[in-house]
């Protein structure tokens, strides 16, 4: 037999999740992003040109299953590379998954081509069932869910952030998709906030790289391909968290609520038959309090967004819905890098807005 290649742009080949094309291949950076393509014989590879630098947390990893079997993990290098995905196989007809685990910020990724010793069938049906996409941070990223640690104290040292321990497989969002039968999108990254990021920056906002096909990239993503049945928004933990030694260490009511009212209109404006939940967790439940001088001050954003709910929902939008998600236990669950939820935490929030959606959204 013959090896046969494809460009990334072939109809043989199925992305979930958001693409755009180049003139080079088809671009992704959020995770999850999922390609799928069958085909008839016994080896497959693809051609990747990779935007990540490399090292510890610049490096893109890929989940690898070929006919439903548990997945292998695939670092991948900067630049140009063509990499083996299945060999040895039985000839016969195969399908191949390439998942994306790492996030945009780790790297872009850019499909070339896929190659197959045999020949390329037509691809695997699409989805038709519910359709659901998580829209959020580092949470949603599933940031660190393949290492868990057992802090002694509450101010035990962490670890920071590696990129081969993100597995979107093992989050939440992934989780609940799957409880649900559903096909999930993910539109995340990590330290960005509604109206100001982790570092205090107001630049890429979750709300902006909602509107893009690839966070930091121009292109526009083209929202006529479809929406979802059910929007799940996981975002303010960073709005929450952020302003550590600063005079803004309180998030700002007045702009929080603009930014996120604002951004639930549009949603709705998109999506005018989708449910939207909005969550936040399981970091912080949005309370925050500061000491000065003797006087204690605090907010709590888990309560503007749950006023936010209510005001459009009196305003006649019923198809909006506010789920509370419990703030890990540290020290029962563990936690990830820089002290993000763990494996078990996630579970537990899968379990929850699982529930939640099937009595809620769908009685």
């Amino acid at each position: 037999m013959p090896w046969v290649s494809i460009p990334a742009s072939d109809a043989r080949v199925r992305y979930v999740g958001r693409t755009y094309r180049s003139e080079s291949g088809v671009v992704f950076a959020h995770p999850g992003v999922t390609v799928r393509a069958s085909f008839f014989g016994d080896a497959v590879r693809m051609r990747l040109d990779d935007a990540g630098p490399g090292g510890d947390v610049g490096t893109n990893h890929f989940d690898i299953a070929v006919d439903g079997a548990p997945p292998t993990l695939l670092a991948v290098r900067p630049g140009q590379g063509s990499y083996v995905l299945a060999t040895g196989l039985p000839v016969g007809l195969h399908t191949v998954e390439v998942i994306k685990r790492t996030e945009s910020m780790v790297g872009v990724s850019t499909l070339l081509s896929l190659d197959v010793h045999g020949e390329f069938r037509e691809p695997p049906p699409s989805h038709t069932g519910l359709r659901m996409e998580f829209v959020g941070d580092s949470i949603t990223c599933a940031y660190s869910t393949d290492a868990t640690f057992i802090p002694a104290l509450a101010f035990s040292g962490i670890p920071s952030f590696t990129s081969k321990n993100q597995n979107p497989r093992r989050g939440y969002a992934w989780l609940t998709a799957k409880a649900l039968g559903a096909e999930a999108t993910f539109v995340c990254y990590s330290g960005h906030g509604v109206y100001r990021n982790l570092d205090q920056t107001t630049s890429g906002l979750i709300p902006a790289i909602y509107e893009r096909a690839v966070p930091d990239h121009p292109a526009a993503w083209d929202f006529s391909t479809g929406s979802p049945d059910v929007i799940v928004l996981n975002a303010g933990t960073n709005d929450t968290l952020a302003g550590t030694g600063t005079a803004a260490f309180l998030p700002d009511e007045a702009a929080f609520k603009s930014a996120y009212r604002a951004f639930l209109a549009r949603l709705r404006a998109l999506h005018p038959r989708a449910h939207i939940i909005c969550t936040l967790g399981s970091m912080t439940d949005g309370f925050k309090r500061q000491e000065q001088q003797g006087v204690v001050t605090s907010v709590h954003a888990g309560e503007w967004i749950s006023q936010l709910v209510a005001e459009r929902r009196q305003q006649g939008d019923t198809r909006i819905h506010r789920h509370a998600m419990a703030v890990q236990n540290r020290f029962m669950d563990g936690v990830g890098e820089d002290w993000h939820p763990s494996a078990a935490t996630h579970q537990k929030m899968a379990e929850s807005l699982s529930r939640f959606i099937q009595d809620v959204v769908r009685p």
